[in-house]
């Protein structure tokens, strides 16, 4: 993607809001930290985004503000407020964008007529395609249909948006690590894949209950997943072969120490 333009303002009443297309947010130029969502303060009505506006806060009103003391804004559409942004962000010319809703533009039309359609998505690992299949939670292999890797025996990253597991290419199966190993287990690497919501969105969107078209806005369709591969000797494996092998070293002084005899005999 090439480097975006200059942001342009957009006033409601006497406050200014730089349009950020990247956050999907109106950020006040006067305070920074004030930021309206594009995705969670406004309902999208196709053509405009509509408002519920606290001129006394310059915000997004809350829920419980009474009508009265709230202005209805029409916002219009990111392609219109920002066109030279959008089509550098999403590879289309500005001519392209003219008259589509955000939406049509941030997410890929034909890949989401097909999964809506049922076309399951695919990711690969290690030159291998599976089928992502969610409500069975599971990735199943695309040509043998086995064998199957299920979402429950990897771990999620501590940050919640990846998957990670110990990954042996040549069995396609994820396979545990021997806590007390001394060698690198052969041919076995670490894969990390993403989340739910990164490998299959409309379908977490269903099983989670999440609205779909927000789901979208934030985490589109990924058309080519593929796991990262990371070899051993960039995790921890190092480190705990080096301590399985130095409390093996330990325990073997140890065991000697007690080998030897407390006395010698006189002759």
């Amino acid at each position: 993607m090439k480097k975006l333009t200059v942001q342009p303002m957009f006033s409601i009443g006497t406050a200014h809001f730089i349009v950020d297309i990247d956050k999907q947010v109106l950020r006040e130029f006067q305070r920074p930290e004030n930021e309206i969502s594009f995705i969670r303060d406004m309902q999208d009505k196709q053509t405009y985004y509509e408002l519920r506006f606290d001129p006394q806060i310059n915000s997004a009103a809350h829920e419980h503000l009474p009508d009265s003391k709230v202005q209805i804004i029409h916002v219009p559409q990111m392609t219109e407020l920002d066109p030279q942004n959008m089509s550098l962000k999403y590879g289309c010319t500005a001519e392209q964008l003219k008259g589509k809703p955000d939406f049509e533009v941030m997410v890929d039309q034909e890949a989401l007529a097909l999964r809506r359609n049922g076309l399951l998505p695919r990711i690969d690992i290690s030159g291998e395609a599976f089928v992502v299949d969610l409500r069975m939670q599971e990735l199943r292999h695309a040509a043998n249909f086995y064998p199957i890797i299920s979402l429950k025996s990897l771990e999620l990253t501590n940050d919640g948006w990846n998957y990670e597991a110990h990954y042996h290419p040549v069995m396609k199966q994820v396979v545990e690590i021997d806590p007390k190993l001394l060698e690198f287990p052969e041919g076995v690497v670490k894969i990390k894949i993403p989340n739910e919501i990164g490998l299959d969105p409309v379908s977490a969107a269903r099983i989670y209950g999440m609205n779909e078209r927000e789901l979208l806005r934030r985490y589109p369709i990924q058309k080519d997943l593929k796991a990262e591969i990371i070899p051993l000797s960039e995790t921890n494996i190092p480190a705990l072969i080096q301590r399985n092998r130095e409390a093996l070293r330990q325990e073997h002084r140890e065991n000697m120490q007690r080998a030897k005899p407390r006395f010698r005999p006189k002759f």
